[in-house]
């Protein structure tokens, strides 16, 4: 199912591809990915929901943490994703807009 916002119509494709395209060991914010594709950070999380097989645990907080703290440090341990308690170190291991807009770009 393909959440539809007013003003949001045709985002879930480009946040379900940008989503797909962090790499392993690399986590991003649920804002960082909102800007990049034209959105809200509220949008992206509905979209994070309804959509199935996206590595969800690469998408966090702006403070780090996961909606499922839980589940996520079991992907964060494989992937080699530095955390501390409840929360991805973003220092370390987070991708910015930047960083994003780069891995988009490599897709074209």
């Amino acid at each position: 199912m393909t959440p539809s916002f007013s003003g949001h119509a045709g985002a879930a494709p480009a946040v379900e591809e940008l989503v797909a395209l962090i790499p392993a060991g690399n986590v991003t914010t649920y804002g960082e990915v909102a800007t990049v594709v034209g959105t809200g950070a509220r949008y992206v999380g509905t979209v994070m929901r309804q959509s199935s097989g996206l590595p969800w645990w690469r998408v966090v907080r702006a403070n780090g943490a996961s909606h499922d703290a839980d589940r996520a440090r079991a992907h964060w341990q494989a992937e080699g994703i530095a955390f501390r308690g409840g929360r991805a170190d973003l220092k370390r291991c987070g991708l910015d807009r930047e960083d994003l807009r780069h891995l988009l770009a490599g897709q074209a």
